[in-house]
């Protein structure tokens, strides 16, 4: 008997970890629950990351997480079954200037939407009709945020109880500002409760929930470890950050007087709290912000947050042996693998039209550069109707080109449109060059109506056939016995034109991988039938460019481009235009050409193949190399018997994101033999 007894004993205890590691461990009476606390503090959150990868090494058992703000997204993330290389991975691939902002996921967008979202830093649609707004009360909407995390939690967007139905229970901290006081979210929609918990006030709209209106819960309850006691934790262990503030600064910034008085009653709630942990891992932060999420920064901080954790390995140790886990027993939680998240059936593919009627799409763009000094460019696009088929979209830029333009369409079908627009350009200081040497000055007018009979917006593809009238007027002139070109006061011509555009590149500053191509013809006349009493004259453009990576961090792009002329009596305002380092900067047909800093002049038919190597330095931080080679004659028979121009430019630009590509370039040609220098600042428009 007594030997059956021992038989059935060791059977028993042999089988209890299989057993215990299937049962959740609010229901085994041996172990204690474990909590772990996440403080707020935006980029800083890196730090918990750090820390979490020694809790994971450490064996201890986490069955709970209470978060707010950025701790909130940490805690979900870890909650659902990420592990902590799988949310480092994300703090560090993650675009964290374009999560913030409401621009359009560019997957969803058209061609021409997508390129107006890397013209401007910032864009809001405005509701007119009976005055109302569903999301008021902050800058950014956050749409962008919302859309992320429901990729990164697919298979939790539904409406849940976080403390039940999660692999690890959850809950997050937001602040109403109807009572003023922190409220705990523990069960709904697990992206919209961390979209309250992070939303600072007066910046991200706020979070409508029931009678509630929810911001960051960092305002209240900024390191939330009683709400963790409160929800049944026997051991909590909390995260915080220390930013350094203390009796050695002299307080005399701006910048240092509103750290200490917006944050001094968040810190002193957050020292209250940490009675409620049995253990604090403190993460020295000092020299980074809540905006420090550049890929040097939250390395930094990943580091920090994992060398203040194994500073506290023991005590981490002697928790684990007061938690009761078992010796040997694997806790650890890794249910996906970031790497690998698929894209998820929720979430929409292709196109999709998220224009709201009777709203009014309101955008900003700033630059500065060398030559037109400072640029502001606004556009507010309203949309009309319920349907929204109709669009009425003007467009106005400030400085030394300043621009108007008004585009009315309508869509007789879904992407198909048809329109009237209207355009004017007042170049106060154009200069022009004659093979490096200052020719020309002019001061002109430009105007241009177009009727769109017929065109395509779709991803990548866009395509447009129709009739357009075009003016130049000259209002003041200066030019020397050796400019090659003379201009009218008056150019008018009425044409015929037809476009076809695919562009699959991923960002058209520092692209990465796709193509561009593009091909229009169009042909001039004064009376829609001749020019000057003879056969009108016409223009061809075509150009093509792809993206060959080399590493990670190298890829080449080579380019081709051509512009063509034929006819009689060619007005000069047709001419060839080349230089400078965009297209139509000057002009709507002015075409780059790398050393060639400013505008000249080039034969009817032109030609050109260049090539780029861009490499990216260390995080944002790119050096661009192009060289160009050109032909260009009156004839194209002739076109390759003369000796080719050619041209090379060296660039470094960092990638700032919301406020676009920042940097300089150096170049130099054979057809100037000059040097040119030039500065950009923001995006290019």
């Amino acid at each position: 008997m007594m030997k059956k007894l021992i038989l059935s004993l060791l059977a028993f205890l042999l089988v209890l970890p299989a057993v215990a590691h299937s049962v959740p461990a609010d229901s085994v009476p041996s172990r204690k629950k474990v909590a772990l606390v996440l403080s707020g503090g935006g980029a800083l959150g890196a730090g918990h990351v750090g820390a979490l990868k020694v809790i994971e090494e450490a064996g201890i058992p986490i069955d709970m997480v209470v978060g707010t703000s950025i701790g909130s997204i940490i805690g979900a993330m870890y909650s659902v079954g990420y592990d902590s290389d799988d949310i480092a991975t994300m703090f560090r691939g993650m675009d964290w200037t374009d999560l913030f902002m409401d621009r359009g996921n560019p997957k969803h967008l058209t061609l021409n939407e997508r390129e107006a979202r890397n013209t401007y830093i910032y864009e809001r649609e405005f509701y007119v009709r009976r005055g109302l707004d569903p999301k008021p009360g902050g800058v950014i909407r956050g749409n962008n945020i919302e859309s992320t995390f429901s990729h990164y939690l697919q298979g939790y967007t539904d409406s849940l109880n976080f403390l039940r139905d999660l692999p690890r229970q959850f809950a997050c901290v937001a602040t109403d500002l109807v009572t003023d006081e922190a409220v705990v979210l523990s069960k709904g929609s697990l992206v919209k409760s961390i979209r309250s918990s992070m939303s600072i006030p007066g910046v991200f709209t706020p979070v409508h929930h029931g009678d509630m209106v929810l911001v960051d819960g960092g305002t209240k309850n900024n390191f939330p470890a009683d709400v963790a006691r409160d929800l049944g934790a026997d051991i909590v262990i909390g995260i915080r950050f220390d930013i350094g503030v203390g009796t050695d600064k002299n307080y005399r910034t701006f910048i240092d007087v509103l750290e200490r008085s917006v944050g001094s009653d968040i810190n002193h709630r957050t020292l209250e709290n940490e009675k409620y942990c049995d253990m604090v891992i403190t993460v020295p932060v000092r020299g980074y912000s809540s905006g420090s999420f550049s890929l040097g920064a939250i390395n930094t901080l990943i580091e920090r947050g994992e060398k203040a954790a194994r500073e506290k390995m023991d005590s981490i140790m002697m928790l684990k042996l007061e938690s009761g886990a078992m010796p040997g027993h694997n806790y650890a939680m890794h249910l996906r693998d970031i790497e690998n998240l698929e894209e998820s059936t929720e979430e929409t593919a292709g196109l999709i039209d998220s224009r709201e009627p009777n709203t009014i799409m309101a955008s900003v763009g700033l630059r500065y550069d060398s030559e037109d000094v400072a640029a502001l460019q606004l556009r507010g696009r309203y949309f009309i109707g319920e349907k929204s088929t109709r669009e009425l979209d003007l467009t106005l830029r400030l400085g030394l080109r300043s621009m108007f333009r008004l585009d009315y369409n309508f869509e007789p079908r879904k992407f198909k449109k048809m329109g009237l627009s209207y355009e004017f350009w007042h170049n106060i200081h154009q200069d022009f060059y004659n093979r490096g040497h200052q020719c020309d000055n002019l001061s002109f007018f430009y105007q241009k109506a177009n009727a769109k009979l017929f065109s395509f917006d779709a991803m990548n593809f866009d395509c447009e056939v129709g009739l357009g009238w075009e003016h130049y007027h000259i209002s003041k002139s200066l030019w020397d016995e050796n400019s090659p070109v003379r201009f009218k006061v008056n150019e008018y011509y009425l044409n015929y034109h037809a476009r076809v555009r695919y562009n699959s590149e991923d960002d058209p500053y520092f692209t990465q991988r796709g193509v561009r191509a593009e091909a229009q013809y169009a042909y001039y006349t004064d009376n829609l039938a001749q020019w000057n009493g003879h056969s009108g004259f016409g223009a061809f453009s075509a150009l093509c460019q792809a993206t060959i990576p080399l590493s990670a961090t190298t890829h080449l792009r080579p380019n081709a481009q051509c512009r063509f002329l034929f006819g009689d009596d060619l007005p000069a305002m047709k001419n060839n235009a080349v230089g400078g380092m965009s297209y139509g900067k000057y002009f709507p047909h002015q075409m780059p050409f790398a050393g060639i800093g400013h505008v000249e002049f080039f034969e009817d038919k032109f030609v050109s193949l260049s090539l780029r190597l861009q490499q990216r330095v260390v995080g944002r931080h790119y050096l661009l190399l192009d060289g160009s080679v050109a032909e260009h004659d009156d004839e194209l028979k002739n076109l390759f018997d003369n000796k080719p121009i050619w041209g090379g430019r060296l660039s470094y630009f960092y990638d700032s994101g919301v406020l676009g590509p920042l940097g300089a370039s150096v170049g130099w040609s054979s057809f100037t033999h000059r040097v040119n220098f030039f500065v950009s600042l923001g995006f290019d428009f």
